[in-house]
This record gives structure tokens, sequence and C-alpha cells, in this order.
């Protein structure tokens, strides 16, 4: 009699342990894809042909069309409801092609920007009276530096700079009411590829703070290049951001001048790529997806993380 009552006391405690144990699997799945969920992708966006996509213009060799009533653009205007995000970026942070420093990071620090940098010529004059004014974010600013020095990345404040159409061309279209805060921040002149991989490193405990990265340049950047070139290249690109392994993905980009074809003929001059070595950085192993695949393949544009 004791020994059956001892019997059944031992079952009973194993299937408690069982069923402790099944719960902590399901609380720790459960807090590992809220923490996943928190959080927000990062993007890299082709930014397009100067102010071209506020104003009205013909097709482009190549590149297709570029105005303000062509695919990208519309594309553009519709990004904040395909991100999906649950709640809107608390900030926004804008690494920009148009900006490059010497030595150290430059990571914009004023409160509110109420003129532009109109970093262009040659174009209607409805361009110069192009109007964004979000506020700075002081806080993030001071965030994004103290991230840098704590890598061992020098970096420094601006607080003259205002911002440039890699960075007010594309907000104007994905945020046209300027209700976030937005940083700005340069690429370094060095355009090292390894440089701007750790960058973005640095970077990615951001985004489990609320901050949207944008990494702001261009997909085909070369202006002598032919169809087949570009479509070879960006072929072999979408390749590697959408389906390689993080280890993979992040070699190519270290060696993207002799791992992708007509690498040069793309980017005679990588400072419109590098900003995608930032945001590949901060995504870490998170995969990546193409986010306009009806649009022209040389405006081609992608997202790391849900």
């Amino acid at each position: 009699m004791h020994r059956h009552a001892y019997t059944v006391i031992k079952l009973l405690l194993q299937i408690l342990v069982l069923i402790c144990a099944v719960k902590h699997i399901h609380y720790s799945t459960s807090l590992e894809k809220n923490m996943s969920q928190n959080d927000l992708p990062v993007v890299f966006v082709t930014h397009g042909a100067g102010p071209m996509m506020f104003l009205d213009s013909p097709p482009m060799p190549v590149f297709g069309e570029v105005d303000r009533n062509s695919p990208a653009a519309q594309w553009y205007r519709q990004l904040s409801k395909q991100l999906a995000l649950t709640t809107p970026p608390k900030a926004i942070l804008v690494i920009t092609a148009h900006w490059e420093t010497a030595n150290s990071v430059h990571i914009s620090a004023k409160e509110k920007y109420t003129e532009l940098l109109y970093d262009y010529g040659g174009f209607a004059p409805e361009a110069y009276r192009l109007q964004y004014n979000p506020s700075g974010d002081l806080n993030l600013s001071r965030r994004v530096k103290s991230l840098l020095d704590q890598a061992g990345i020098a970096a420094k404040f601006d607080d003259k700079r205002n911002f440039d159409h890699g960075v007010f061309i594309p907000l104007k279209l994905i945020y046209p009411d300027a209700t976030i805060p937005v940083v700005a921040m340069s690429v370094l002149r060095s355009l090292s590829s390894a440089e701007h991989l750790a960058i973005g490193k640095a970077l990615a405990p951001l985004r489990k703070e609320g901050v949207l990265i944008i990494g702001s340049g261009s997909t085909v950047h070369g202006f002598d290049v032919t169809e087949k070139q570009a479509h070879e290249f960006v072929a072999e690109l979408r390749k590697t951001l959408t389906e390689d392994n993080p280890h993979d993905r992040e070699n190519v980009l270290l060696n993207w001048d002799r791992a992708l074809p007509f690498a040069r003929m793309n980017h005679p001059r990588e400072e419109h790529l590098i900003p995608l070595h930032v945001i590949v950085g901060a995504a870490g192993s998170d995969r990546g997806y193409l986010l306009n695949p009806n649009v022209n393949e040389t405006q081609s544009s992608f997202k790391f993380g849900n």
C-alpha cells in the first residue's frame, strides 16, 4: 500500500515538473518573440535623382522613370504603411550618402530644422522651394555618439549643417507631416567597407529603442553603366541581401568591388553604396527583403528584420 502511494506521488511530481518545464519553454519562446518584435527593421533606400521625385521629368536611360509620378515615388508614398510598424518610430536616424566627413563620423545636433541644404543644381525653381522641417533629437544625437564612442569609432556633433537631399527627399515622401524627430549622420570619406559595417553594428541597439535607422543612397549610381551591367550587378546584390546567410552577406559587402559583377561601372565611387554597409551592420542576423519589386531594379530598396 505504502509502495503504491509512493509511486503515485512520484508520478504526480514528475507530471508537475513537466508542466512547469512546458510553461517555462512557452514563456521563454514568447519572450524571445516579443523581443524580436520590439526590434525595428533597418532600411536602405535608393533616394532617386536629386529632387526629381517632386518634379516632372522624362525617363532616364537605364534608370527609367524618376519623376513625381514614377513607380518609385508612388512606392515611397506608401512605404510607412508597408513597413507596418506597430507604433510610429520615436525618432529616425538617416545615414546619408551626401554627407562625407574625414576622420570622424558627424552627427547632426540641432533642436529644429527650418532650412534645407539644396545640394543639387540645374533644376526647376520649385526644387529650391521644397520644405521639410522636422525637429531634431538631441538625446538621440548624444546616444548615437555614445554608441560610436563605446565601439572606438570617432564621432562629433554638428550643430550647423541642415538636412541634405539624401535626408529630406525620402523622408518628405515617407513621412510628409514631419512629425517624427530626425537625426542625420555622415559617412566617412574613407568609404571603408569594414569601417561602415562596424558603424552599423555599433548602432544596432537603437533598434530596441524605437529608432528607425535608414541608409539613404542608391543601388546603382553609375551614369555610364549599361542596362546589362546594371541588371547583372543588381541581380547579384539582391541575391546577396535576400538569400545569403549573414556571414556570406557581410563577406560580399566587404569585397563588393570584386565580388559583384560590373561593380565599378555601377559605383565608380561608392559613396552611394556605403550607407548599405551601415544598414547591413545594424541588421545583424536579420534576413533581408526587397521592398519594391515593381520599381525599376536600379532603384531597389531593402529592409532587414520584420
